[in-house]
C-alpha cells in the first residue's frame, strides 16, 4: 500500500511520526511531505532512520519544504515516485478542506487520522473526551483515576487491565497501538480535527466526555455550526451500552442532554447540585443515589488541589467515568487531593519579590482567558474594585469576539501588555472603543513580560492567558509557555 504521510510534526510521539513508523513497519511504501524543510525536520528524519534500521524496513521517501499538488493528485509525483496513492494520512492540525486533501479524494485516496487508523483497529475500552475547554485536564484525571485499576481476573466480574493515555496531548495512540490488550482502556483526548471523520468512519468511543462548548478555531471552521458538528462526531456513531457523559453547565452541552439518544447512556453533570441533582442520567442502570459522595465534588470540595470553577467542571466530568468504569474511591480520592494541574494551564511558574508568574498559554481562545482572569483575580482581591493582574495577552485571531474578554480584563487588570499578530488588532479596538481601556504593546515575549515587571507591586500576578492562536510570533502554544518561562528566570 502506497501512503502520504501530510505533515510530520515536531514531537518524538507525535501524529506525524507515529503514523510514518505504523505505516513502515507494516511494510508500505511510504511518503512524507511537510511544509518545513530537511534541515527544520532533521531530528525526525533522523529518528526514522534510525527506526527502519533496527526493523530492517525501507525508508521514507520526502517530499518537503511545501506540499505538492503532483503528490495527491491522480497522476502521483514524479519526483516522489508516490504514483497511485491509496491513503493520506492528515496531521490533525491540517485543515480537512484543503486542496490537496480534495486532489487526493478526486484520486480515490481514502483520508485518515492517526486517531481513525487507531480506533479501526484498537481492542481495548476507549474513553474519548473533547470540549473547547478542559479537555487536557479532563483526560488526565481519568486517566490518573484509573491507571491503578489493575485487578486480577475474577468469576462474572468485568475487570481491565493497563490504562493508556494519547491523543491531542503530543502523545499519538498510533506509538502504542501494538501493545493495547482487549481488556485495556485507552483515554483519548480528542480535538474538533480529530473528529471530523468520525462519522464517515462510523467511529466512536465507548464512554464519550463533552465537557463544554464555546467558539473555537473559526479561522478553521467556516462557523459555529460546522465547528459544533465536528464537536458532535464523538457520540454520532455510539452503539447501545455506550455513555455519553454531558456537562449540565454548559448552554450548549445541556441541549444535547434532551436530544433523542434512545441507545445511549446518559449522564449529565454539574458541580454545582447536591447529590439528589448531582447526576441526571437516562437509560441506565446507573441513577442519582447511586452517585454517593464519594464520587461528588459537591461534597469532595474540601480535599481537592485543583482551583477554579472551571476545574471543578473538570473534576465532576472525571468522577462521572469514575464511578461509570468502577474506579477504587480511595484511588479518585489521592488524584484529587494530588493532582495539580498540568504544565501550560493557569501553571504557576516563580514566585519573585511577592510577584506571582502564571503559565496559561493554552488559554487560546477568550473564554479561556476569562476563566484565569476569574481564578487569579478572585484570589488576590481584597476589595471589589482592587485590581491585582497584569495581563499577557494577543496572538493570532481565530475568528473570535473579545467583547466579554475586554470587560473581564478591564474588571481583573491593572494592566493588559498585548504580543504582535492579528487578534491584537481587535483586541485593541474593543478595548478602545468599548472599555476606554488602553493596552501597551510588546514587541516580543520577552520585551512583554519586561513591561509587565514594571507596572507589578508586591502582592500582584503576572498572567499570560493570551485568547489568541501561537502561530507566527512561535512555533506554537507551548513554545509561547516556554518563552515567557524563560524571560521570567532573570
Amino acid at each position: 500500500m502506497k501512503v502520504i504521510i501530510m505533515g510530520l510534526g515536531i514531537y518524538p510521539n507525535g501524529s506525524g511520526i507515529s503514523a510514518a513508523k505504523f505505516f513502515i513497519g507494516k511494510g508500505d511504501e511510504v511518503l512524507i511531505t511537510d511544509l518545513k524543510n530537511k534541515k527544520e525536520l532533521a531530528h525526525q528524519i533522523k529518528e526514522l532512520e534510525k527506526f527502519c534500521k533496527s526493523k530492517k524496513k525501507i525508508l521514507p521517501k520526502y517530499s518537503l519544504g511545501g506540499h505538492k499538488a503532483e503528490d495527491f493528485s491522480a497522476l502521483g509525483g514524479c519526483a516522489s515516485g508516490a504514483k497511485g496513492v491509496d491513503v493520506v494520512m492528515r496531521n490533525p492540525g491540517v485543515p480537512n478542506n484543503s486542496p490537496f486533501l480534495r486532489l487526493a479524494r478526486k484520486a480515490g485516496a481514502t483520508i485518515e487520522t492517526d486517531i481513525s487508523i487507531f480506533m479501526k483497529s484498537c481492542p481495548a475500552t476507549i474513553i474519548g473526551i473533547t470540549g473547547t475547554r478542559g479537555k487536557s485536564t479532563t483526560s488526565a484525571l481519568i486517566y490518573e483515576m484509573l491507571k491503578n485499576k489493575k485487578t486480577k481476573k475474577q468469576k462474572n466480574k468485568k475487570t481491565f487491565g493497563r490504562v493508556w493515555l494519547g491523543g491531542n496531548i503530543k502523545i499519538s495512540p498510533l506509538s502504542f497501538v501494538g501493545s493495547v490488550k482487549k481488556d485495556d482502556i485507552v483515554v483519548l483526548e480528542l480535538s474538533s480535527w480529530m473528529l471530523e471523520n468520525f462519522s464517515e468512519f462510523k467511529l466512536a468511543p465507548h464512554v464519550a466526555v463533552i465537557t463544554n462548548i464555546y467558539p473555537d478555531h473559526l479561522n478553521i471552521h467556516k462557523n459555529m455550526a460546522e465547528y459544533i458538528s465536528a464537536k458532535k462526531n464523538i457520540f454520532k456513531c455510539q452503539k447501545t451500552g455506550d455513555y455519553l457523559i454531558l456537562n449540565g453547565e454548559n448552554k450548549i452541552t445541556k441541549k444535547w442532554s434532551r436530544l433523542s439518544l434512545d441507545h445511549k447512556r446518559r449522564v449529565v453533570y454539574s458541580y454545582k447540585k447536591d447529590i439528589a441533582k448531582f447526576f441526571g442520567v437516562k437509560n441506565s442502570p446507573y441513577h442519582s443515589k447511586d452517585y454517593s459522595k464519594d464520587y461528588n465534588p459537591y461534597y469532595l470540595a474540601g480535599r481537592i488541589k485543583l482551583q477554579g470553577e472551571h476545574n471543578m467542571e473538570n473534576i465532576a466530568a472525571a468522577l462521572a467515568v469514575a464511578k461509570i468504569m468502577k474506579a477504587p474511591v480511595s484511588r479518585v480520592k489521592k488524584v484529587l487531593k494530588e493532582f495539580g494541574g498540568l504544565a501550560d494551564r493557569q501553571e504557576i511558574v516563580a514566585e519573585k519579590n511577592g510577584i506571582t508568574f502564571v503559565n496559561d498559554t493554552t488559554a487560546t481562545t477568550p473564554d479561556g482567558a476569562i476563566a484565569a482572569l476569574r481564578t487569579f483575580g478572585s484570589e488576590k482581591r481584597k476589595a471589589k474594585s482592587e485590581k491585582r493582574i497584569i495581563l499577557i495577552a494577543g496572538g493570532r485571531d481565530k475568528g473570535l469576539d473579545y467583547k466579554q474578554f475586554a470587560k473581564e480584563a478591564k474588571k481583573y487588570c491593572k494592566a493588559v501588555i498585548l504580543l504582535p499578530g492579528t487578534a491584537t488588532d481587535k483586541i485593541k479596538t474593543v478595548f478602545v472603543g468599548v472599555q476606554n481601556f488602553e493596552p501597551l504593546q510588546a514587541k516580543d515575549m520577552k520585551n512583554a513580560v519586561k513591561l509587565a515587571k514594571q507596572q507589578a507591586v508586591r502582592g500582584d500576578t503576572i498572567l499570560l492567558s493570551p485568547a489568541a492562536a501561537s502561530f507566527g510570533l512561535f512555533k506554537n502554544e507551548f513554545d509561547r509557555g516556554e518563552e515567557f518561562k524563560k524571560a521570567v528566570k532573570p
